[in-house]
Parts: structure tokens; sequence; C-alpha cells
């Protein structure tokens, strides 16, 4: 699967940039490519799509993301392509990077004690991404409060769900036990649906750019998937808020912030909160951008106030 998918990216930017160039629409009218692949802010998707494609063009998109939040370090890596500004698929592979100390705890915790340190670990999920243009347009509508909405699913699974984890001294006291399996989840996969509305004013606020976005997600994942889908108690989708707002003091700069609620399948060590961010973009042509962020995750195990640094490129090919 994970060798599979690699190709599939490929093969698609690969056909999308031999079609489109650098696409028709407004600069930074695209977003940037989020933590789960799709086009839109930094956390939460929008109803935009990847790119500048206009209706007679296909483009693709390629972005990296890094967030260090203390013992937590998220990688990831993906693309979309965009179909005549209509359709837009996605893959993004995500990597947590989980520091020694909180495995050696949470071993400790589980074992009463018996297992105190263990070697760091970390978790992979894929992510494939499915979002279409339902109706109205972000900038250039006939009503000024009639919002571009989008309609999406991504399909999410976690690859290290039953993967053994080994403590120190090299042996694996949970055989076929993964991080998601010790904190609850009962689930390595889950597909999430999501609506987003998103609305950007020409000279909105105080003669600046303002755009907003709502999202309403669908969802059975735990901590966006990386902590596995469900629980003995908890099986159902629930309903998720995602908002972002921002504004542009000029074209290629955006700065704002979103925030994106969360369902508390898992309690004790796998309780999740709400992730926040405030960011500022960069988008110096159509070609790439640059974000920054200062991101609080919510609450992870054996941190309640996970915040650091998010950074994240995209390329428009």
């Amino acid at each position: 699967m994970r060798h599979s998918l690699s190709l599939l990216l490929v093969g698609l930017l690969g056909s999308a940039s031999s079609i489109a160039d650098t696409g028709s629409q407004l600069l930074a009218t695209g977003g940037i490519t989020g933590v789960d692949g799709s086009a839109g802010g930094g956390i939460t998707p929008w109803a935009v799509m990847a790119g500048y494609a206009s209706q007679e063009e296909i483009q693709g998109a390629a972005s990296l993301q890094h967030i260090s939040a203390g013992d937590y370090q998220i990688n990831t890596l993906g693309a979309a392509v965009t179909f005549y500004d209509r359709v837009e698929l996605s893959l993004q592979r995500q990597s947590l990077e989980i520091g020694s100390g909180v495995v050696g705890n949470t071993f400790s915790a589980l074992t009463s004690g018996a297992i105190q340190t263990a070697p760091g670990t970390d978790i992979e999920q894929d992510i494939v991404g499915l979002k279409v243009k339902l109706f109205g347009d972000a900038v250039f509508s006939p009503s000024p409060w009639l919002p571009q909405v989008a309609a999406g699913l991504q399909y999410r699974k976690n690859h290290d769900f039953d993967q053994s984890l080994a403590i120190s001294d090299g042996s694996v006291p949970l055989p076929n036990t993964g991080v998601p399996m010790l904190l609850g989840a009962t689930e390595d996969s889950g597909t999430d649906l999501y609506l987003s509305a998103t609305k950007l004013w020409l000279g909105g606020a105080w003669g600046n750019n303002l755009l907003a976005n709502v999202t309403a997600r669908m969802t059975k994942a735990n901590t966006l998937g990386l902590l596995g889908f469900e629980s003995a108690t908890e099986d159902s989708y629930q309903l998720q808020w995602e908002g972002s707002l921002a504004v542009l003091p000029s074209p290629n700069t955006a700065i704002g912030f979103e925030w994106r609620t969360q369902p508390d399948n898992l309690t004790g060590l796998g309780e999740a909160d709400t992730i926040k961010d405030i960011f500022v973009a960069y988008f110096p042509d159509k070609h790439w951008s640059l974000t920054a962020a200062y991101t609080d995750l919510g609450k992870l195990p054996f941190d309640d106030d996970p915040t650091g640094f998010y950074l994240s490129l995209t390329v428009n090919l």
C-alpha cells in the first residue's frame, strides 16, 4: 500500500504538470495544502481547489508540512490534483514521531510501573482525499454573501495500529499491539465526510481582503486518526466544527487563525481537545507559498498543552 501510494502520487503530479502551468485564478485564492492533504488552511480544508486551475485547466500541487510540539513531531508530505476547478484528488502521508519519555510513561501507566522505559516510536498514516465543488465562487458570486461550497471525504489508514512496541531490552511485552490500541482505539481506518463553505471579500476589512471558512466534519478519528479510530464505548460518527478567518494586508500575504474540534472517543491518556493555530502565509507568486504558524494540538498523552511551530511549503506544478 505504501509503495503503491507513492507511485500513484508521482504519476498524478506528472500528468497534471504536463497539462497546466500555474493556473488562471487570483493569487492566494487556492489557499495552501493542509496537514490532511486538502487545499485550504493548515489544519482544516476549505471549499477551494488546490492550485489556481480554471474551468478549462488541470493543475497539481505538492506539499511538505512539519509540526514540532515537544515530544511530538508530525511530518507530512503529499500531492493534490485539481480537475477543471471542480474536483480535487489528494494523497497525503502523515508521520507522528513520539519521544521515548512518552512511550515509557505509557507502558508504566498500563503496567502499574512494571515497565518504565522504552524507545521512541513512529505512527504512520495515509490519507486519500476527494473534494467536489458543489456551487458558488469564493471570490466572484452574484451575492456578496454567497460562498463557494464543496463536499469532501478523507479515507484514513493507520499503518501502526497493531505494530508491536519493543521496550528498552528489546523484548515485546504486548505483541501485535500498537500505540493506538494501547490507548483504547478499536479500528485502524476510517472515512471522514465534510462540507466546507469559503468566502473571500475583496477589500472587506478596512480595504484589505477578508477570508472566512466554516467546515462541518463527520468523523470517528482519534487525534486526526494518528491514534486510531473509535473505541469500545464510542463507535459512531460525531459532528465536529472547523473554521478559519484571515485578513490579507497585501495580495501575497495572509494572517489569521484556525480551529478544529475533535471527538473525544478515548478517555484517559487518549483524551483529545480542539486544535488551534495562528498563521502567516506568504504567496510570492502562483508557483509556491510558505506558511508559518504557532499551533496548539489540543491534548496528547502526557502532554495537556502540546504547542509548537508549524511550517508548510506548497508548490503548484
